[in-house]
């Protein structure tokens, strides 16, 4: 019974196949790999590789790759190779397809009777751009077989040939995978020719290669022209911002441009019904601090508030400072005249801090008027909030009159929005899209941040005025040109006084040549104005000295009313022994199928 079974199990593990036997029936292996370039004149190489195949197994053919695209210094460099032919030993042409892998040309390569057997495939291409220019020699640095085969290679050997007038002629080999530096090659140089046969088979993803070098004058540099060529071919997306600019312009002189203006004459007095937040912003776009404090000295000329100017001494009275406090005239059941954009910066400067329409009213109660005070320290940190319904205001007001079509700001939020989109894609995403079409990362990103850039260039231009809006603008412009030309004689024949001086400073101020309009009143404007008190100029007035404070006072205003808290957050391959196995251009590998 032992006896029996032990005859059982010994026939079971005879029948049952070796483990390995699966992964010994189907392999390639390249006996030979010949590869013999020609080097003409012109400056290309003719490359011819000869493939000797041992198939074991059945398979289809195999797929030789082959780099086209290398990142050299921070750009790309495209290696321009035209396919000849695909044969056999023979010269029987070989069915095969070709086609682009990321940085690779591909080669699919049906060879017939690919089954137990040995088969030969001859693959010829033309490279126009492989040699390299130095200042001293010229050269050759040419991955012959490539590193990167799935197979191993058991002799491998190349073969260059340079035009016979040849001088100063030198050779290097390296054998191994990408980087290695092992030298195991014979190098015999011999009249025009280098011969260079690898000394041990190479492994799978190892590789041979050949560096040779010779004097300059052999063969064809190419110009400057022709090398720009090339850079341009080779960092094709460099392209993309042209074609970006062309889009943006197209769209600017369609949609973002105004009606043409017709010329521009002096108007002596502003656009009917217009405040000088909203000249001042009809005329950039923008509703910037400058036409809000403006607004404030517009309201001071128009009754509404007091601007006190007040002095403290600093560091022990060696010096003082100057300071700024405003003092409500009228309550809020006045300001029935007043714009919307007017109002919320009165509300926002004086009922929204501390609530001093509470005290005024229980005062007013028993019988006593209390002005509300606030000095511009205390708006510090506190007003910006209000700067974006002051300025929703203005535009609203604008969009009222029918100057503008869509909201200026808006209109450039929302191309700096695509800019900034394209520029986020672009840092994360650059690396793939380099990979999937073979480019180098750096020229992808800049391609994608000039783009980006344009973009947003073009963005802040694209905002357009209506032909109503232009035609205000016309308006708005002559009146510019009359406070900024007060000394023109016809000016001179003006009737002023100091009411004239008063209505228009605040335009002359969102205008910023308010120190070019008070010229005109130095021997006018003797006396300071009523809603303006503190300061030296109750000592001894000077419309310039007025004029400088009053200017003193806006900056310091606009620096107060936009500040904010302040946030917190949790940073050749003949030089120095520099050559290596895979350098240089060429290389690549292959698989079966």
């Amino acid at each position: 019974m032992r006896r029996a079974l032990l005859l059982v199990l010994a026939a079971l593990f005879t029948a049952a196949p070796a483990p390995v036997s699966a992964a010994t029936t189907k392999s390639i292996v390249i006996e030979r790999f010949d590869a013999q370039i020609n080097i003409a004149e012109e400056g290309h190489i003719l490359v011819t590789e000869t493939l000797q195949l041992r198939f074991t197994g059945s398979w289809n053919g195999i797929i030789r790759l082959i780099p086209i695209e290398y990142d050299y210094r921070g750009r790309n460099y495209s290696l321009f190779l035209d396919p000849i032919s695909v044969t056999d030993e023979r010269g029987n042409e070989l069915r095969h397809e070709i086609s682009r892998e990321g940085a690779l040309r591909q080669f699919k390569i049906w060879v017939p009777g690919a089954h137990d057997a040995v088969r030969t495939v001859v693959l010829r291409y033309r490279v126009r751009n492989a040699l390299r220019y130095f200042d001293d020699h010229d050269e050759l640095y040419w991955n012959a077989t490539g590193d990167e085969w799935e197979m191993p290679i058991e002799a491998a050997s190349a073969n260059v040939m340079l035009p016979p007038n040849v001088t100063g002629l030198r050779a290097l080999a390296f054998t191994g995978g990408h980087g290695s530096t092992e030298r195991s090659a014979t190098v015999d140089v011999s009249g025009n020719s280098v011969r260079v046969l690898a000394q041990r088979p190479l492994g799978v993803r190892e590789g041979l290669t050949v560096v040779v070098g010779w004097n300059k004058g052999l063969v064809r540099e190419p110009g400057a022209i022709s090398k720009l060529g090339d850079f341009l071919r080779s960092n094709w997306p460099l392209f993309f911002p042209i074609g970006v600019f062309g889009v943006m312009f197209w769209l600017w002189y369609s949609r973002g441009r105004d009606p043409a203006l017709r010329p521009i004459a002096a108007q002596y007095e502003p656009p009917a019904g217009m405040t000088p937040a909203e000249v001042g912003t009809l005329i950039d776009n923008t509703p910037d601090m400058r036409d809000i404090t403006a607004t404030l000295v517009d309201l001071a000329v128009r009754g509404y508030l007091y601007i006190d100017e007040t002095e403290s001494e600093k560091l022990l009275g060696l010096w003082t400072g100057r300071d700024y406090a405003f003092e409500l005239r009228k309550p809020m059941n006045e300001w029935q005249e007043l714009k919307p954009h007017e109002r919320t910066l009165l509300t926002g400067i004086f009922y929204d801090a501390g609530n001093p329409e509470v005290m005024l009213v229980n005062k007013a109660s028993q019988g006593t008027s209390v002005l509300p005070r606030v000095g511009l320290s205390e708006l510090e940190n506190k007003f910006y909030k209000k700067l974006p319904g002051i300025r929703d205001a203005i535009f609203e007001q604008l969009l009222q009159r029918k100057y503008y079509d869509h909201r200026p700001d808006k209109v450039q939020k929302t191309y700096l929005g695509a800019a900034g989109l394209l520029a986020f894609l672009t840092f994360f995403a650059g690396g793939a899209l380099s990979g999937a079409f073979g480019q180098s990362p750096a020229i992808t990103m800049i391609a994608g941040f000039l783009s980006a850039g344009i973009i947003a260039a073009f963005g802040y231009f694209m905002p357009a005025r209506t032909l109503k809006g232009a035609q205000a603008l016309e308006g708005v412009l002559g009146f510019e040109e009359f406070l900024e030309r007060v000394e023109s004689d016809r000016f001179e024949r003006m009737i002023k006084t100091p009411q004239m001086f008063e209505k228009f400073l605040p335009f002359a101020m969102a205008f910023g040549v308010e120190k070019n309009w008070v010229r005109a009143f130095d021997d006018i404007y003797k006396q300071a104005p009523e809603w303006y008190r503190g300061g030296r100029i109750d000592s001894g007035f000077r419309p310039t000295h007025f004029v400088n404070n009053l200017s003193s006072m806006s900056s310091r205003a606009g620096s107060a009313l936009a500040s904010a808290p302040r946030s917190t957050s949790s940073g050749s391959g003949f030089s120095g022994g520099g050559g290596f196995s895979g350098g240089g251009f060429g290389g690549g590998g292959g698989r079966g199928f």
